[in-house]
């Protein structure tokens, strides 16, 4: 082969090969993680949220992680141990009595939407004696409505009531449901 006919060759394959060189992009394995990672940790945490100066809500938890970005901010509560650790929150109305008490295995917390998403085996208790049971069920502070996306259970001093898109006020006082069964207790006069 002579130089004449390998020449053109080479000059084709010389930009292709200077093209597909290595370029260092600056991203690993390491850099990735520290973008997911929350911006704090907190172990075997009690915070406390406060409105207008009164105690709205405490929450308990073995862990916390805080996300930060520009546009959000999120808290992520949960046990240490998630299959078996509990998450305790208690919501407090007006007055400062306690409204309700939340357990759960994880709660994920919107600070500016200020809005409670709480999954795993979620247990809500009223000061009003009325319960709710659901995998999933999420609280608005500003609206102070109750809602579960699923199926849930709500049981009251007369009633046992199991349905789907539970809505409800944060005392489970007046709520609804879709598809509906249930036992109901009924006085004679």
């Amino acid at each position: 082969m002579t130089l004449a006919r390998t020449l053109p060759t080479l000059l084709i394959l010389l930009p292709l090969a200077l093209a597909c060189r290595m370029h260092d992009s600056g991203v690993t394995v390491q850099t990735l993680k520290e973008e997911n990672a929350p911006a704090s940790e907190s172990w075997n945490t009690s915070m406390q949220i406060m409105e207008d100066g009164k105690q709205r809500l405490t929450m308990n938890a073995e862990y916390m992680a805080r996300w930060e970005t520009p546009d959000s901010t999120w808290m992520i509560l949960s046990g240490a141990d998630e299959q078996i650790g509990r998450v305790t929150v208690i919501i407090f109305d007006a007055d400062g009595d306690t409204s309700a008490v939340v357990t759960s295995q994880q709660i994920t917390y919107q600070e500016r939407a200020r809005r409670f998403e709480a999954r795993g085996d979620v247990q809500v208790l009223s000061g009003s004696d009325r319960s709710v049971q659901s995998e999933h069920l999420s609280w608005s502070e500003l609206t102070a409505r109750v809602s579960t996306p699923g199926f849930a259970t709500i049981t009251t001093p007369t009633e046992q009531l199991s349905g789907y898109g539970l809505d409800a006020d944060e005392n489970l006082a007046d709520f609804s449901l879709a598809r509906v069964s249930g036992t109901v207790l009924v006085e004679d006069e």
